[in-house]
């Protein structure tokens, strides 16, 4: 009798028979009760996914391999969404932790990780010469604001893609001043076209300009010379020209896009990487800029939290000394590469697109269109033991190749069975 083939360690376990989720839905029940919207974040609510036939809830995670608590395993390319970047449970990250906990994790006065950790920073940003931290991502980019409007003694401001929940970035959404509407200027780079828009956008509104706020987008890869014309638009009307790096900081490049693609910002916002899934933020930028932050009143109690200073020093050295941030792009290349073929065999609309270090799925152009397609196939992938979100998604250290492959094969595996049902 043949043996079975044996199973590679790094891929999940089979799921076998029906997919089990009567602990997610059991606890999901109970959290609708106690916990507005269920849980703590809009991007992990079960509707983000694929209801039925995905996980709610994960109980623990290591390296790329993610258990519910109903005991399924799975490669997991939602990574925190974006924050583990190291992957989970990362050595580097838990030995840390285990090293630094008897210090303390608050203290009534400032501590030497403060400034060890914002030297260590300093020293991978291009152009950062201070840095001040925060706990999230809107936290920095709140903080960047008000130190542009500070600068520029200007209010409006132009923000690209998503920067945050605060007031002054979703200004369209309920229980927030209408007043506000009026100094935010929201505007997309989906599209080439959208580039334009927004240069026009600066120079017509420069005089009221206090800074443009700029995350780039993950359906397309921009160019170094757009993002040089902006540079130079913002500059030529006094305009501070700030990139939101939450998701793309030390993802793309050990300095961020601005190594990447060569270009000066006037200072930068990070998070999620930071510290590789403990919860930290930063600004980043020249002393001519940062220093202005001593006038203001941005302060908050746990941005010298200890652990995940000390962590985050930990992370960055992981970053430097080893080829984390290749690995993750030949990861993310061999899967963009190989998911993208399987998809053309199949001849399924299915494309793998933007940066490899962040791979985003798109069946068609058109949002409504996409979701439609995408849960299924998020369902199909999750049955396989493999959690994908619905657009953007994230590759870690932890990926190995095999888990890459096994991922491709059932991609195909899916889209078969998705197009003959």
């Amino acid at each position: 009798m043949d043996m079975p083939a044996k199973r590679h360690p790094s891929l999940p376990r089979p799921i076998q028979g029906e997919m089990k989720l009567e602990n997610s839905n059991r606890l999901f029940a109970e959290a609708q009760r106690l916990v507005p919207g269920a849980t703590q974040s809009l991007m992990k609510r079960p509707e983000m996914f694929s209801p039925g036939s995905f996980p709610v809830f994960l109980a623990r995670g290591q390296g790329a391999l993610v258990e519910d608590v109903d005991g399924q395993q799975y490669i997991d390319y939602i990574s925190g969404l974006g924050a583990t970047m190291l992957g989970h449970q990362h050595p580097a990250i838990v030995d840390t932790l285990r090293q630094n906990i008897e210090g303390g994790v608050i203290h009534s006065l400032p501590t030497p990780v403060e400034v060890t950790a914002a030297k260590t920073l300093i020293d991978l940003i291009p152009g950062a010469e201070m840095a001040r931290f925060f706990k999230t991502g809107a936290d920095a980019t709140s903080a960047a604001v008000r130190l542009a409007r500070y600068i520029t003694k200007k209010e409006r401001i132009i923000t690209v893609g998503y920067n945050g929940w605060h007031d002054h970035f979703m200004f369209d959404t309920p229980g927030i001043p209408a007043a506000l509407a009026s100094l935010t200027t929201r505007m997309p780079l989906f599209t080439e076209p959208d580039e334009a828009a927004l240069l026009t956008a600066i120079e017509q509104n420069g005089k009221q300009l206090a800074l443009v706020l700029l995350s780039v987008p993950y359906n397309r890869s921009l160019t170094r010379e757009f993002l040089q014309k902006v540079r130079e638009t913002c500059t030529a009307h006094e305009v501070l020209f700030v990139l939101d790096e939450v998701v793309t900081g030390f993802r793309l490049a050990l300095g961020g896009v601005q190594e990447f693609y060569g270009v000066k910002a006037d200072f930068v916002c990070l998070s999620k990487a930071l510290a590789s899934g403990m919860p930290l933020s930063a600004v980043a930028g020249p002393t001519k800029h940062l220093s202005k932050l001593n006038d203001l009143q941005v302060s908050t109690t746990f941005g010298g939290e200890l652990l995940t200073l000390a962590v985050c020093e930990a992370v960055l050295k992981e970053y430097r000394e080893r080829p984390c941030i290749e690995h993750i792009a030949n990861m993310g290349r061999r899967l963009r590469e190989g998911i993208n073929a399987k998809a053309e065999l199949a001849g399924s609309s299915l494309r793998v697109i933007g940066y490899d270090a962040i791979p985003f799925f798109r069946f068609a152009k058109d949002p409504a269109e996409h979701a439609k397609r995408m849960q299924p196939f998020q369902g199909a992938m999750a049955r396989r033991g493999v959690l994908l979100r619905r657009d953007v998604n994230f590759i870690t250290a932890a990926h190995t190749p095999e888990q890459i492959d096994y991922t491709i094969d059932m991609a195909a595996e899916a889209l078969r069975t998705l197009s003959a049902n």
